[in-house]
C-alpha cells in the first residue's frame, strides 16, 4: 500500500522532476557499473601495492640472512685458524718474526672476511695473551682494547640471536672458549665482526617507497637502522610492535595503522635467524595518491553526468513545458470568462495542432456563451442591481429634516459636520464602477452612516467597530453589505431602546471565508423570532419586514453561490447577524484599491 502511494505521488509530479527522475533511473545502472569497475581497479592496485611491499621485505630479509649467515660461517671457520691458535697458545716461544708473520696472515684472513660481505664494517681478533688486537680496518697491530673485549665476550646463540650492541655499534662475536660452556672462564681469544649501519641503511633506502620508511629493528638488542625520507618515527614502530605482540597485526601482511591522526600502511618480516624484524611503512595518502586521482576524476565525471542530465532534462522541459504552460494559462483565462482569446504557435508540430484545436474550441464556446450563459448572467445581474437599489429612502427624508432643524437653530458647526458625512454617504452609494470595494472602504462607509445616525440617536444608541485586520483591509467585498445590517439594527432591533443601545461590529477569519458579526442589544428577540427571520432569508418567496437583511443575503448568494447571513440570538435578547463571505472566489484577484 505504501509503495502504491509513493507511485501515485511520483505520477503527480510536474514534468521537470519526472524527466530528471527518468534520466537518473536510466543512468543509475551505468553509474553503478562504472563505480564497481573503479572500485575493482582500486582493489587490484592496492593488492599489487601490498604484494610489492610484502615481496620486497621478504627479499631484503633473505638477502640479509644469506650475507650475515655467510659472514658467521667464515667467522666460525676462523676459530680454527693455525696462526690464531699459535698466537694464542704459544706466543711465548715464538720469535718476533714468527709472531709478526702469523699476525699478518691473520689480518689477511680478516680482510678477506670483511670483503666477503658489504654488510661487514670490520673484522676483529682480540688476543689477550699477547695484549693485541688485529683489525681489518687498520694497517698496524693495535693495542688490546679490554673494554670492548669484555663487552663482546658475552655468550650468544648465533643461530637465534647473534647480535651484540656496544656503543650503538652492532657486532657478532665468537669468544673462545664460550663462557656459557667454560664455567665463566676468560676467553683465550675473541673473534668479532662489526655490522655496517651505513651499508644496511643504503640498501634499505633502495627498498623504500617515496615518502615511506624502512627500518631494521632488533628484538633483544634494541637497535633501529632506518632508510627513507626524513627521520624514523620510533613511536610508530613501537606502536606497531605492540600490536604484533597483542596479536592485532599479522606478520607478512599489509596492515593499516592509525598514528597521530594519519593512516600508515605497514608490513613486517621477522627473521628468527637474526632476531630482528624488517618494517616497511608509508603514509596511506602517498600510496593511494594515484587512486585518489582516479576517484577524483570519477566523482568529476559523476557530477558532470548529473549536470548534463539536469541540463538535458531542462531543455526538454522547456521544449514541452513552455507551449503546454501557455496552453494551460489560456485555459485558465477561459475559466475566468475571457472567450475572445486566440493563441498562436509558430511551428507545425503536435503543439501546433493542439493550439489550432484550442482556438476552434474557444470560438465555439464564445458563441455558446453569448447564446446561453450571457443571457442568464445578464438576468441575474439585473436582479442584483435591483436588490442593490432597494436602499430604504426614508433615511434620505430623515436626513433632510435633521439638516432643516439644524439650519433653523443656526447650529453651523453641526451643519458642517453633518453635511460632510452626508455627502460621503451619498457619494459612496451612488458611485458607478465596480460592484466590489475593499473591506476597509465598506467599513468606512458604515462608520460614516453611524456618525450620521449618532446626531439623531446620540443619547440612545452607540456603534462600536472593531479595527479591520491588516490582512483583510484590501479584501474585496460587494458594496453596501454592512451599512444595511446596521440600519436594520437601528430601525428594528433598537427602535424601542430608550437608552444604552449598543451595536458592535467584529471581524474573524475562517478556513475559506471571512466573517463579519453585527450584534445589537435590543431586548425584543427570542429563539422563535430568530428562526422565523432565518427561514425568511432562505425562502425568497416569503416577504419579510427586514428587507435590509434579505437584500444583503440575496446579493452574497447571487455573487458567490454560497455564504450569506446566519441569524442567532445575541446578548440581552438582541439579534446577532453573522455575514459569511467565501474567499475562494478571490483567490486570483489582486487587492482592490478604492479610488473614490
Amino acid at each position: 500500500m505504501a509503495a502504491l502511494n509513493v507511485l501515485k505521488r511520483l505520477a503527480s509530479l510536474s514534468i521537470l522532476p519526472k524527466l530528471v527522475l527518468t534520466f537518473l533511473v536510466t543512468l543509475t545502472p551505468l553509474y553503478i557499473i562504472s563505480w564497481k569497475m573503479n572500485e575493482t581497479g582500486s582493489s587490484h592496485i592496492q593488492k599489487e601495492i601490498s604484494d610489492s611491499l610484502v615481496s620486497r621485505t621478504s627479499l631484503y630479509m633473505n638477502i640479509l640472512e644469506f650475507d650475515i649467515d655467510s659472514a658467521i660461517r667464515q667467522l666460525q671457520e676462523l676459530v680454527n685458524d693455525d696462526d690464531l691458535l699459535k698466537l694464542t697458545s704459544s706466543s711465548e716461544v715464538m720469535s718476533e718474526i714468527e709472531k709478526m708473520q702469523s699476525q699478518l696472515r691473520l689480518k689477511s684472513r680478516l680482510d678477506a672476511l670483511k670483503k666477503s660481505s658489504k654488510f661487514v664494517e670490520n673484522a676483529i681478533a682480540f688476543i689477550p695473551s699477547m695484549n693485541r688486537t688485529v683489525s681489518a680496518n687498520t694497517n698496524i697491530i693495535g693495542p688490546f682494547d679490554e673494554e670492548q673485549f669484555f663487552a663482546l665476550a658475552k655468550s650468544t646463540n648465533r643461530f637465534e640471536s647473534p647480535f651484540l650492541l656496544w656503543k650503538d655499534r652492532i657486532f657478532i662475536s665468537i669468544p673462545y672458549p664460550d663462557p656459557a660452556v667454560s664455567s665463566r672462564q676468560k676467553p683465550f681469544f675473541l673473534l668479532a665482526i662489526e655490522i655496517s649501519r651505513r651499508e644496511l641503511g643504503m640498501v634499505l633506502q633502495e627498498f623504500t617507497n617515496e615518502g615511506g620508511h624502512t627500518a631494521l629493528v632488533g628484538n633483544k638488542q634494541p637497535f633501529i637502522i632506518a632508510g627513507g625520507a626524513g627521520a624514523v618515527d620510533e613511536a610508530l614502530i613501537q606502536n606497531f610492535q605492540q600490536s604484533e605482540a597483542n596479536g592485532e597485526a599479522e606478520e607478512g601482511k599489509l596492515q593499516t595503522v592509525e598514528f597521530k591522526d594519519e593512516s600508515y600502511l605497514v608490513v613486517s618480516n621477522h627473521s628468527t635467524r637474526l632476531d630482528m624484524s624488517l618494517l616497511m611503512y608509508v603514509p596511506e595518502s602517498k600510496v593511494t595518491a594515484s587512486l585518489q586521482v582516479y576517484r577524483f576524476w570519477f566523482y568529476v565525471l559523476s557530477g558532470v553526468s548529473v549536470l548534463l542530465v539536469l541540463l538535458f532534462s531542462y531543455s526538454i522541459y522547456l521544449i514541452i513545458h513552455q507551449p503546454l504552460k501557455r496552453l494551460v494559462r489560456s485555459f485558465r483565462r477561459i475559466e475566468q470568462g475571457h472567450f475572445n482569446l486566440e493563441v498562436h504557435y509558430p511551428l507545425q508540430d503536435e503543439f501546433g495542432y493542439l493550439y489550432g484545436q484550442f482556438n476552434g474550441m474557444v470560438k465555439r464556446l464564445d458563441v455558446l456563451v453569448h447564446e446561453v450563459y450571457e443571457q442568464r448572467y445578464l438576468a441575474r445581474l439585473a436582479e442584483l442591481r435591483h436588490l442593490q437599489s432597494q436602499i430604504n429612502p426614508h433615511f434620505l427624508y430623515n436626513s433632510y429634516f435633521i439638516l432643516y432643524r439644524m439650519a433653523q437653530q443656526r447650529d453651523h458647526d453641526n451643519v458642517i459636520y453633518f453635511t460632510k458625512h452626508l455627502g460621503e454617504y451619498f457619494q459612496y452609494i451612488t458611485r458607478d464602477g465596480s460592484d466590489e470595494v475593499p473591506l476597509a472602504s465598506e467599513i468606512h462607509h458604515a462608520r460614516t452612516y453611524a456618525e450620521i445616525q449618532s446626531i439623531r440617536f446620540s443619547e440612545r444608541i452607540m456603534v462600536e467597530f472593531e479595527e479591520v485586520p491588516d490582512e483583510l483591509r484590501d479584501f474585496p467585498v460587494p458594496r453596501l453589505i454592512v451599512q444595511p445590517i446596521i440600519e436594520n439594527a437601528y430601525n428594528h432591533g433598537l427602535e424601542n431602546k430608550r437608552r444604552g443601545g449598543l451595536i458592535t461590529v467584529v471581524f474573524s477569519q475562517k478556513p475559506g471565508a471571512i466573517e463579519i458579526s453585527i450584534t445589537d442589544n435590543g431586548d425584543n428577540m427570542d429563539e422563535e423570532k430568530v428562526r422565523e427571520l432565518q427561514s425568511g432569508l432562505l425562502d425568497k418567496a416569503q416577504p419579510t419586514e427586514h428587507t435590509g437583511l434579505l437584500n444583503v443575503h440575496r446579493r452574497i448568494i447571487i455573487k458567490y453561490g454560497g455564504g450569506g447571513l446566519t441569524l442567532s440570538l445575541g446578548e440581552e435578547r438582541g439579534l446577532k447577524v453573522t455575514m459569511t463571505i467565501p474567499r475562494e472566489a478571490h483567490a486570483r484577484h489582486e487587492p482592490l484599491v478604492d479610488c473614490g
